[in-house]
């Protein structure tokens, strides 16, 4: 073969290749898909920014190509609704309102409808996923879904809560407490009240001497309540007694057995000392706290068996705070220092805010952790020791001494009222025939008008010979505890005679006999005569005469 020959097939065998490569180029592999094919024209990931590479190195973002290919649209229009329509009327009276704003809206598009004279709104073309919001002047706003309903039937509430208070029987309860949020007032002599400025949304509480508490949703309340009759009937425990399992267990034993329905549970002592590991960060900064017993523990004890708790928290006699802090203590005006009384003992001044405002903190707490009720000891000024000789910074007389102990409980029941427990406070049980404060800002309507209910101290030991006639008071259990209540319900507002719960006395002290179960069911039966919201046995020891109780109810 020529060389020419040969050069001819070389050029001509070069020729089909270069054809095949272009074919292939323009064509792809066989089989290729069309995913392939773009892929081929994504731009390198080296030539992107860092938002538009993908895991595999090319492009997210498709190209118009690919947008072209997708016939899905990414916002599908809502089904829609013919007609939407309802009635919107008054909660309480039932009748129709009209002018309400009916406002229906899915995000994209609302529309605003009014209600006609007999309350009625119809709605055309609604979306199947819009909500309903139904708005008047007076009235709180409700929100409704459509959720492919048609019908809807709209029970407005009054903007201004309003109602009536009544017991089982349907009578009225005059000086209930009732609260909602910040707002707060209290029930007339027909039991009717109305609470200005109250939320859109939460509870409404209601509590009154003598019954239960009772909670209800702002938006269920239909205008009147009934409240449940409830004789809170207790014993106190120590700290000890609390953190002693055995021990505990037979006083909640003793309580299912009898009549008993309630205990308290020390949380803060006369000593200044705290029982349980607070987060109250001023209890550990002055050394109060003594975790003597598990709170959460004994709370859920108690409440399984469905107890009534009470926190005692005592206030104004705290050695404790007052050796930590000697500017919040009363002050020696001629000895200079931290007076104290015969005992020994520091106050701290109860003219002093700091202080109220450590104790409403561990209140707080208290209503926090579970407990039905809150009771304050020592709520008043010192009664004995060198009392010419304290110095509490400004004037001290019975005015400033009454207005002292009036403010801090207002404070505090600023901070109960709005929750399910209730507030009282002990007093002596000379209040109940003292006229005035007494000298230690006690005064007995001040105090009353202050707290769901006050707990008179009447143990007939500590009366003094010849009070009410009788040579040993301690010898009359029945008689001193009657007349002390008789004489202090006189003293008081007639809506205010159903706060008195006595202390009474499970102990035996000073001249006269011994007390047992005959002496403590005598001061039971008086105070019951009375007719009492109520009754407390104290003893130091927290042992109490069981056959002076009667038996639980079957």
């Amino acid at each position: 073969m020529s060389y020419r020959a040969i050069n001819s097939l070389i050029i001509g065998a070069a020729l089909i290749l270069a054809a095949i490569i272009v074919a292939a180029i323009v064509v792809g592999p066989l089989g290729d898909s069309d995913s392939d094919v773009a892929d081929s024209r994504t731009t390198p990931a080296a030539t992107t920014g860092d938002d538009d590479i993908a895991t595999n190195g090319t492009a997210t973002n498709p190209t118009p190509d690919d947008a072209s290919d997708d016939d899905t649209d990414p916002t599908p229009t809502p089904e829609r609704i013919e007609t939407v329509s309802g009635t919107v009327t008054d909660a309480a009276t039932d009748e129709p309102l009209g002018g309400v704003n009916v406002v229906v809206s899915n995000g994209a598009e609302s529309t605003t409808v009014t209600t006609g004279e007999d309350g009625s709104f119809s709605l055309e073309n609604v979306p199947a996923d819009a909500s309903l919001s139904f708005s008047i002047e007076g009235y709180r706003t409700i929100e409704q879904s459509v959720d492919d309903q048609t019908e809807f039937a709209i029970a407005m509430q009054s903007a201004e809560l309003a109602g009536q208070v009544v017991d089982q029987a349907g009578e009225p309860i005059w000086d209930a407490t009732v609260a909602a949020g910040d707002a707060l007032t209290w029930t007339g002599e027909d039991g009717t009240f109305r609470l200005e400025d109250s939320p859109d949304d939460g509870d409404v509480i209601f509590k009154a001497p003598g019954y239960a508490v009772q909670i209800v949703p702002i938006a269920e309340f239909n205008g009147e309540v009934a409240l449940e009759s409830k004789s809170i009937k207790g014993i106190y425990a120590t700290a000890g007694a609390t953190a002693d399992q055995e021990r505990l267990t037979g006083l909640m034993d003793k309580i299912d057995r009898t009549e008993l329905n309630a205990i308290v549970l020390d949380v803060k002592d006369s000593a200044g000392l705290v029982f349980y590991n607070t987060d109250v960060e001023m209890a550990h900064e002055i050394g109060a706290v003594a975790p003597t017993y598990n709170v959460e523990s004994a709370l859920e004890q108690l409440q399984e068996r469905d107890i009534y708790t009470i926190a005692r928290v005592v206030i104004f006699e705290d050695p404790v705070l007052a050796e930590a802090r000697p500017d919040l203590a009363i002050q020696d005006s001629q000895e200079g220092g931290i007076w104290r009384t015969f005992g020994g003992l520091p106050w701290v001044n109860p003219y002093r805010e700091e202080v109220w405002n450590y104790n409403i903190a561990l209140i707080e707490e208290a209503i926090e952790l579970g407990f039905d009720e809150i009771q304050l000891d020592y709520m008043r000024f010192p009664s004995d020791g060198p009392l010419n000789r304290a110095d509490y910074g400004q004037e001290s007389n019975a005015e400033t001494r009454d207005q002292a102990i009036a403010d801090f409980l207002q404070a505090t029941y600023d901070v109960v009222a709005p929750t399910h427990a209730y507030l009282t406070g002990d007093i002596f049980g000379m209040t109940l025939w003292e006229p005035t404060e007494g000298g230690i800002g006690q005064n007995l309507v001040t105090v009353t008008e202050h707290l769901d209910y006050v707990l008179p101290m009447i143990y007939p030991s500590h009366f003094y010979e010849g009070s009410m006639g009788f040579d040993i008071p301690n010898d009359h259990p029945y008689e001193v505890i009657f007349q002390s209540l008789q004489n202090g319900a006189e003293m008081l507002p007639e809506r205010l005679k159903p706060k008195i719960r006595p202390w009474l006395q499970d102990f035996s002290w000073g001249p006269g006999i011994d007390y047992g179960d005959a002496e403590v069911r005598a001061q039971i039966e008086a105070t019951e005569d009375f007719g009492a919201s109520g009754w407390m046995l104290w003893n130091a020891a927290a042992t109490y005469h069981e056959g002076a109780l009667a038996p639980a109810e079957q």
